[in-house]
């Protein structure tokens, strides 16, 4: 619908300074984050990895300048007057239906496939994903201007960004987001070394990668997951979650963006106490602001969203499920630290296979359960990942809730550099 006419309350005019105003900032925004993308590693290590991934890598300046460009003309073209009103909500929740029944359709025909079911029942299955992607399409554009001016009105409200106004402001685009290779040492948990690769690669190519890379280099623990969204501007963000976890990942690649105006977001990849800073300040803020938008535009869905951080529902009778997730993966952590500070590095990846297996009887299809398992997934201090002392995320925590709004909290944090500094200033947590 870009460029065209549509309905209601979204009307489309130029405003050339607008424009230009918002190209100025993705130029910036890539000048300053497209360096701090560049891994620090010891020489050597970097250049053998690079050459086992070969074309595989993602490219950012090439996404930045073609999608750059689009989301400044999306802009200018499409316009949203009214993001509170029932058509733009009414829209918002079609697309993320849609979305949910292609994500469900392409896993039955995959499902299908790999069982040897009838090629024409996959061919029809296939044929309905196409349908879907098409009614997607035709109105991908407007829904991510009205999420996009959802998030920013709460931003504002809580005075981040600049003299009141969310700049840059809040972009994305639903779309498959990179792969993430991650590698750590085996006898310890840390981020050695972090790749973004290309959306789409298949499991077989993932795990021929991680096999090479483990093969090859002494001490390594490799893995290539998926990510939900990536904080480039505008951000690239998957659409087959809830409407919650929408509005948060859009507020959360929002604070990634623009922090890398700042020490904070400029030292992300100087060590992993660096790494996890920003992803927590990112997971605190994109949560609060993701549940403030849902109370404020969607106030009739509130009581059905999940508990925040709540990753198994309850069962039919009301009570927690049998096997709690969350618990288990924390034990599964506290375990693996106890075991590799004693050096039983075999040891602890027997356990974490034993563990894998349990959590795929329970219906969580971790496909690896390593070191770099933990190394990624423990730099979201909020989830079960991470580590068992954690001196992060008390800190985090204890800082907004002494700050009177999150624009007060995110301005105490923007100036860090150092892991020391947030020790300095919540010496107790």
């Amino acid at each position: 619908m870009r460029g065209g006419r549509s309905s209601g309350g979204h009307t489309r005019r130029r405003q050339p300074r607008w424009l230009a105003s918002l190209l100025l900032n993705g130029l910036l925004l890539l000048a300053v984050f497209a360096p701090s993308c560049a891994p620090r590693v010891e020489p050597g290590y970097d250049e053998r990895v690079r050459q086992a991934v070969g074309d595989r890598a993602f490219e950012l300046v090439r996404y930045e300048i073609t999608v750059a460009a689009k989301e400044v003309l999306g802009r200018a073209t499409i316009r949203v007057s009214d993001a509170a009103g029932a058509e733009s909500r009414g829209l918002v929740l079609r697309y993320l239906e849609t979305a949910h029944l292609l994500s469900r359709t392409r896993d039955e025909a995959e499902a299908l496939t790999a069982a040897g079911g009838s090629p024409q029942e996959v061919a029809r299955l296939e044929r309905r994903v196409t349908a879907l992607r098409e009614r997607q399409a035709a109105i991908a554009p407007t829904v991510e201007r009205i999420i996009e001016s959802q998030v920013a009105a709460v931003l504002a409200d809580e005075d981040l960004g600049w003299l009141g106004t969310p700049l840059p402001p809040p972009a994305f685009d639903f779309t498959e987001t990179p792969t993430y290779l991650v590698l750590s040492p085996r006898d310890e948990i840390r981020t050695r070394l972090g790749i973004y690769l290309q959306p789409g690669l298949s499991i077989r190519e993932r795990e021929e990668l991680e096999a090479t890379l483990e093969a090859e280099l002494d001490n390594t623990s490799a893995l290539v997951a998926g990510t939900g969204g990536f904080s480039t501007w505008p951000a690239m963000m998957v659409d087959t979650a809830g409407l919650e976890w929408s509005l948060s990942t859009v507020a959360h690649e929002w604070v990634h963006v623009y922090l890398a105006l700042f020490p904070l977001g400029r030292a992300y990849l100087d060590d992993s106490n660096m790494t996890a800073i920003n992803e927590t300040v990112a997971t605190l803020v994109g949560d609060e602001v993701g549940a403030r938008a849902l109370r404020r535009f969607y106030p009739d869905l509130v009581t059905e969203a999940a508990a925040p951080h709540s990753e198994t529902p309850p069962d039919r009778d009301g009570q927690p499920p049998e096997f709690d997730f969350r618990e288990e993966m924390r034990r599964t952590r506290a375990q693996v630290d106890e075991l590799l500070a004693a050096g039983r590095v075999e040891e602890a990846e027997q356990y974490m296979e034993a563990r894998r297996l349990i959590f795929v009887e329970n219906g969580h299809n971790i496909r690896r359960l390593n070191q770099a398992y933990f190394a990624f997934h423990g730099s979201y201090r909020t989830g079960p990942a991470a580590p068992s002392e954690d001196p992060i995320l008390p800190r985090l925590e204890r800082l907004r809730a002494e700050s009177g709004s999150l624009g007060e909290f995110v301005a105490q944090v923007r100036g860090l550099s150092r892991f020391e500094e947030l020790l300095a200033l919540v010496p107790e947590a």
